[in-house]
């Protein structure tokens, strides 16, 4: 992993990152922010509908929020590159960071899942109705993943590994 960060620190990217940082770093965190927030209130959103909540809402309805949780999921993807490419010694050796990741993995395979298997035929079904344990269940483990993300994002700069004792 040193090998790594030496190598991404002193890319030309990461050096104009660096140079740039009085103003690239603040914007680059408010619009990781404010993708976040967009995020998880449209995926959310439409989680607790998968759970059964909001049944006045119709499931068609809140899926069309989706599109916003793509695209404010790419805006914290170039976000988090920025930080990457810029950072690396603070992210690539953080535990928090790797659990984040971890669990962006899990949100992403589980929104895959629902895509690719269940939106067609949950769409079909009645809009205002209770919906399976099985669109329950997606539901469920994308919200508690969304805000795992959210946790170990936020815990990246407090948990920042001492370079002399490794932890």
């Amino acid at each position: 992993m040193d090998a790594l960060v030496d190598w991404l620190r002193f890319t030309q990217l990461s050096l104009l990152f660096q140079q740039e940082v009085g103003w690239l770093w603040p914007l680059c965190e408010s619009v990781h922010f404010l993708g976040l927030c967009v995020l998880i209130g449209t995926a959310g959103f439409f989680d607790l509908r998968l759970l059964g909540f909001l049944r006045s809402v119709p499931l068609h309805a809140a899926w069309r929020l989706i599109p916003w949780a793509k695209a404010a999921l790419f805006a914290n993807f170039l976000t988090g590159l920025v930080f990457l490419i810029s950072q690396p010694d603070q992210y690539v050796r953080n535990v928090s960071m790797w659990f984040k990741l971890l669990f962006l993995l899990l949100a992403g395979v589980n929104a895959l899942v629902f895509e690719w298997f269940y939106s067609r035929k949950l769409m079909a079904l009645d809009p205002h109705g209770d919906p399976p344990l099985a669109a329950k269940a997606i539901g469920a483990v994308s919200l508690v993943s969304w805000f795992a993300v959210m946790y170990f994002g936020r815990m990246i700069p407090y948990l920042v590994p001492d370079p002399v004792s490794g932890v």
